[in-house]
């Protein structure tokens, strides 16, 4: 059941969408951090860029933990892809590319069940 009357996507499909975007930042985020560290050393430039990275990495980090559940994710994975810095990023990424939508969009409860926001047809 879409949860707004103009937009057909559920809730998990619109989180999903979210983390991959998310997902690609902060790998982008990651590079750069790693460039003005490593490649071109600058302080003020890492400074600045590494703290943006911490934010971002937080909320993929968090964003990732939300949806593992509702996603079917392992725990395992989830740490997985949280440790292993640009490339958890796109692995995530990857991984929602190929999540079919009926995994992210959940099926309607049939008429009568307790689930159902619908109350069942009165018999009279």
């Amino acid at each position: 059941m879409p949860d707004f009357a103009d937009d057909p996507s559920s809730e998990l499909e619109r989180k999903a969408k979210s983390l991959k975007v998310v997902a690609l930042v902060e790998s982008v985020s990651y590079v750069t951090l790693f460039w003005f560290w490593v490649v071109q050393p600058n302080d003020v430039v890492k400074a600045f860029v590494g703290f943006f990275h911490g934010l971002i990495w937080l909320s993929f980090a968090a964003m990732t933990v939300i949806i593992a559940p509702a996603i079917g994710w392992t725990w395992l994975y989830v740490a997985l892809v949280i440790v292993t810095g640009p490339i958890g990023g796109v692995m995530v990424f990857a991984r929602l590319q190929r999540t079919p939508r009926a995994v992210l969009v959940p099926q309607p409860s049939p008429p009568g069940d307790p689930r159902s926001p619908v109350p069942p047809p009165d018999p009279a």
